[in-house]
């Protein structure tokens, strides 16, 4: 994957400035072609989930792939918190892979 960029939410305030800046940029790179994936992890989108908004909803529409941890054996999957996007669930050794393809990884 030649400059691909992988932005990680990690945050537990999805519409801060400092969320919201990450989003610029990211659909900046992706209007301008450049491949994005954008992983909300799970204090991310429990914060989403108290906060209901249609912004991550245009991520589709430039091309970014959104991802989220799948639970791990063991874990309640009833309890996993429900994306507000379409994701991939990925396991523990597929995001590990997608971290390694990456050229650049941003945390916010």
């Amino acid at each position: 994957m030649a400059n691909h960029t992988l932005y990680i939410a990690t945050g537990s305030h999805p519409f801060s400035s400092q969320f919201q800046e990450m989003l610029d940029m990211l659909l900046t790179g992706a209007a301008f072609g450049q491949a994005t994936t954008l992983w909300l992890t799970p204090p991310a989108l429990a914060t989403l989930k108290l906060c209901p908004n249609d912004t991550l909803m245009q991520l589709a529409d430039f091309g970014v792939r959104c991802v989220t941890e799948k639970p791990g054996r063991g874990e309640n999957t009833t309890a996993a918190t429900p994306c507000p996007v379409s994701a991939d669930p990925l396991g523990y050794d597929e995001l590990l892979s997608l971290r390694t393809q990456c050229d650049q990884i941003l945390v916010f």
